[in-house]
């Protein structure tokens, strides 16, 4: 730095000089010029402020050197806006001017949410920051009427009220839900103004209760709404709308339980409720045990049995075992009372007419000889064996099933020793028998071909029906109906078939449904069991597998057989529908998908109206073909084989098939209750399953010999 000394200037006017010392001054004289030395110290200060100027400028020129520039940028533009930290940053139009370090950046804006951002400043370049401001919701105060707890739903999200009670809701259209309890639930559409303003929504609501009254005989009976005690009879009570379940309780009575439907707003007046008294308990033995108990149609089980029976009222109950008269006992128990019953069955006895050929034949009848001079027997109603024995002619065993009250017709002819039979044997069987549980089977003797399968013409064809040829030279019993609930009961007590689309399906005379198809094969080797016939099927790890070769015992019919029965037992030609003619089904033939079943169907006949929604009871429909109910309609059926798909074998002739040895599927054959198009009411329609269903039922059928 370079220092500049001021110089007097030598061309102005010098001031006068001083008198001498003591020379007193004259007026005239003129006041003499004092020279005046430069003043230092003035020179010194102005040094001092200009090396701090200089100072200044150097300090700055490094503050700018080593400061970042902070842009902030905010939308909506704040009415406020500010960078706070250490070292204040420098604010410059419209710029920050800091020093690495932390800071925070805050604006307000009325409407909005403050901003509060904590930042970093780093070296390097220029931060640009951006913020957008964000609305406040709006404020929405809602008074309802009565005063209630309420849950606040917008647009489907409940939301929480703040300390003031009120609701905060974004900016624009809602949809607004008010759940109060006993209440209507409230709807409506708000418009929020939002930006914190407050805005109140009054609501009216509207009672979501009716007044029940209960009336019981007898009265002071405990009252119970959904588990809740309300109070005792005769009472009126408040309950909120919709089905609700009543129960009423006394002491010494059976509780009652009912739905009951409530409007809101609708006073309902329930006529009074009669009580019943606690059940007495009675137990039930016979003699021979094992026999099967109804009361009033209904199957209670097999001895011994205890059951709870309505007290103060006589009822009925009816025994029956196979073998044995069915034997009918009243009883009348006191509420709480216990007590015990004992029936002794007596064997049941029927005809049975026999014709045999030729004529001088020894008869021997569960294993003593018997007079057949007569040409009828008077049997106990239990499986029977019969040998018929002649020198010259090959001995005839036979087993007979009579069936109290219904005889029977047994042909037998022998055949001569060493004649070759493979055209001439006859069968030495029943026409027709019954299983322990009532079931009637005819016998059928086929003998001739049949077309399985369905021509690549035939309208609603489908890929799995292939046509082949098959022989049935076996034969075979095969059950007029349906095994019914009832029929499956006597087996396993328990079974509930259950109830769909608003129809119940666990009537007695009901096709069973439901079950598996070991569980159907379970029950065919309980039939045989009965009877002492072989049982066809043996259980491996939880499956049931049939015994080969195929013996004389209860089991499902085999598909050919199925088809031979359904297309052309007694028929001139192979029958494609279960109803004579073409499709859609004649008037009433059948239990098929009809317009009651529509609003839960796609699949129905036009026009169609069998009087059921489910399950018919079996034999409702005229027989087709003559003597078979129900191989159309009410049910599809669990076949005896294994599905497979065969291919096409026109010109290969089977003889008396049962399927494949292994699989997955069973075959079902026959169209149900819920089937209504050309494809699967035709008798060619083919289906498997592995699963039971609520359309799939079965019926039985055996080798006659």
């Amino acid at each position: 730095m370079i220092d500049v000394l001021q110089q007097p200037d030598m061309h102005q006017p010098q001031p006068p000089m001083q008198p001498p010392p003591g020379q007193p001054l004259s007026r005239n004289d003129e006041l003499p010029v004092i020279a005046v030395k430069p003043d230092h110290g003035d020179g010194r200060k102005r040094k001092r402020y200009f090396i701090i100027f200089v100072s200044v400028l150097l300090l700055s020129a490094i503050y700018l050197l080593m400061t970042i520039s902070v842009v902030i940028k905010v939308e909506p533009k704040p009415d406020t806006l500010d960078m706070s930290g250490f070292p204040p940053p420098l604010h410059l139009w419209g710029t920050r001017l800091a020093m690495p370090g932390s800071y925070s950046v805050s604006a307000t804006l009325p409407g909005y949410k403050p901003l509060q951002e904590e930042i970093e400043i780093k070296r390097g370049g220029v931060a640009n920051l951006s913020y957008v401001l964000e609305e406040l919701p709006g404020l929405v105060s809602i008074n309802t009427t009565p005063n209630a707890t309420a849950h606040v739903f917008v647009d489907s999200n409940e939301v929480t009220l703040n300390k003031q009670g009120k609701a905060e809701i974004s900016r624009g259209t809602h949809q607004l839900r008010i759940e109060t309890e006993r209440y209507q639930v409230f709807e409506t559409e708000i418009e929020v103004k939002g930006y914190g303003e407050n805005q109140l929504l009054e609501v009216a609501l509207e009672p979501a209760w009716a007044l029940v009254a209960i009336t019981s005989d007898p009265v002071s009976a405990d009252v119970r709404v959904d588990g809740k005690h309300a109070g005792k009879t005769p009472l009126e009570v408040e309950i909120l709308q919709g089905r609700h379940e009543i129960v009423l309780e006394k002491e010494g009575f059976k509780p009652l339980s009912l739905v009951q439907s409530v409007t809101a707003g609708e006073d309902v007046t329930i006529d009074t409720v009669k009580l019943s008294p606690v059940d007495g308990q009675l137990t039930v033995n016979s003699s021979p045990e094992g026999a099967s108990v109804m009361l009033d149609d209904k199957y209670l089980g097999v001895t011994p049995l205890t059951l709870n029976v309505d007290a103060n009222l006589q009822q009925t109950l009816r025994f029956s075992k196979a073998g044995y008269t069915s034997k009918e006992q009243s009883v009348i128990l006191q509420p709480g009372e216990e007590q015990s019953i004992d029936v002794k069955l007596v064997p049941g006895y029927s005809t049975v007419f026999l014709n045999i050929r030729p004529d001088g034949a020894t008869l021997m009848l569960d294993g003593k000889k018997a007079d057949s001079s007569t040409g009828r027997l008077r049997l106990t109603t239990r499986p029977h064996t019969l040998v018929v024995i002649k020198p010259g002619y090959v001995t005839q065993r036979i087993t007979v099933t009579p069936q109290q009250g219904v005889s029977q017709n047994v042909n037998v002819t022998l055949q001569q020793a060493g004649q070759k039979t493979a055209t001439k044997k006859q069968s030495a069987t029943a026409a027709s028998i019954a299983t322990v549980t009532g079931q009637r089977l005819q016998l059928i003797k086929p003998g001739s071909t049949l077309s399985m399968g369905a021509s690549r013409r035939e309208a609603g064809r489908r890929a799995n029906e292939s046509q082949r040829q098959v022989k049935l030279k076996r034969p075979f019993y095969f059950s007029h109906n349906e095994v019914t609930n009832r029929d499956f009961r006597q087996f396993r007590s328990s079974h509930d078939s259950g109830n769909t689309d608003r129809s119940a399906l666990n009537g007695d005379t009901q096709p069973v449904v439901n079950i598996s198809w070991d569980d159907a094969a379970r029950f065919t080797n309980w039939l045989s069991k009965q009877q002492g016939l072989p049982e066809a099927y043996t259980e491996q790890s939880g499956k049931m597998v049939a015994v080969m070769p195929m013996n004389t015992g209860y089991r499902l019919p085999t598909e050919a057989e199925w088809a031979w029965v359904a297309r052309k037992q007694g028929q001139k030609t192979e029958q494609r529908y279960p109803w004579l003619g073409r499709f859609p089904p004649a008037v009433k033939s059948g239990n098929y998908a009809d317009e009651r079943i529509a609003d839960t169907l796609a699949d129905t006949v036009p026009g169609y109206d069998d009087g059921f929604r489910g399950t018919a009871p079996v034999a409702s429909f005229p027989a087709w073909p003559k003597g078979f109910y129900d191989l159309g309609g009410n049910v599809a059926e669990w076949m005896h084989d294994y599905y497979a798909i065969y291919p096409g074998e026109a010109n290969q002739l089977v003889t008396d098939p049962s399927g494949p040895v292994t699989g997955e599927h069973r075959v079902v054959r026959g169209s149900s209750w819920r089937h209504g198009n050309i494809t699967e009411l035709r008798l060619s329609y083919r289906d498997y399953s592995s699963k039971p269903r609520y359309d799939l039922g079965f019926r039985v059928a055996r080798y006659a010999e």
